[in-house]
């Protein structure tokens, strides 16, 4: 009798230890188990995201990531560039991000210097529109959106242009292979602002953001 005693307390001890064992790498793993969970329903939404709005536009950009130790950059330091009046400003609370939009038309509008804001693109203030803005992603002092991959649906983004303020959400985020060009996927009911810049840890692909108006106030 007590030797079955026995044996049944290392079985409850083997049960009770293997159950401690199962919770512990759970709970070990729960962050990357919730991330790739997260990665996986991002990716389903993307796809049906883009089934629903096949009408999309083809622009010309490659941006890349660009690492301090580049030196193929010609990039001029501020003391060099002449006095400059924003066109608008773009605020992304989430990655503590305030960078001033040049116009179009400006010798510095290009992600070799700024954030650029891309020639097919519409000013805020216009309805159904889509402001396409582009950068450099990685360690350099002109990669301005090398924190945008930390961005998740529902994150809030601004821009501020003549004297108001728009509110944007992001609705979609999806990459594309680095081809020269990519397709913007967007509701075109909808007043949009896309964002694009190159993948993180990925320099054969580009991400791009999508992101719908929530809201105009006055600024």
């Amino acid at each position: 009798m007590h030797i079955k005693n026995n044996i049944k307390s290392e079985e409850a001890i083997l049960i009770v230890g293997s159950l401690l064992l199962i919770i512990a790498l759970t709970l070990f793993h729960y962050e990357k188990i919730l991330e790739i969970n997260n990665e996986i329903y991002n990716n389903i939404q993307s796809k049906i995201y883009q089934e629903n709005n096949k009408n999309n536009l083809i622009v010309n950009i490659d941006v890349d990531y660009i690492n301090e130790t580049d030196t193929n950059i010609d990039n001029p330091s501020l003391k060099e560039q002449p006095i400059i009046n924003y066109l608008a400003f773009l605020e992304i609370p989430k990655i503590n991000l305030n960078q001033g939009i040049l116009p179009k038309t400006s010798y510095y509008n290009n992600v070799n210097y700024h954030v650029q804001i891309l020639d097919i693109s519409d000013l805020p203030d216009v309805i159904n529109g889509n402001m396409v803005l582009a950068a450099h992603s990685g360690s350099s002092n002109i990669a301005y959106f090398k924190n945008l991959y930390k961005l998740t649906k529902d994150d809030k983004a601004y821009i501020i242009y003549n004297n108001k303020k728009y509110s944007y959400q992001v609705v979609n985020i999806y990459n594309q292979v680095k081809k020269g060009s990519l397709n913007i996927y967007r509701d075109l009911t909808k007043t949009t602002l896309t964002l694009i810049t190159c993948t993180k840890n990925d320099k054969n692909s580009q991400t791009v953001y999508i992101l719908e108006l929530t809201g105009v106030e006055t600024y």
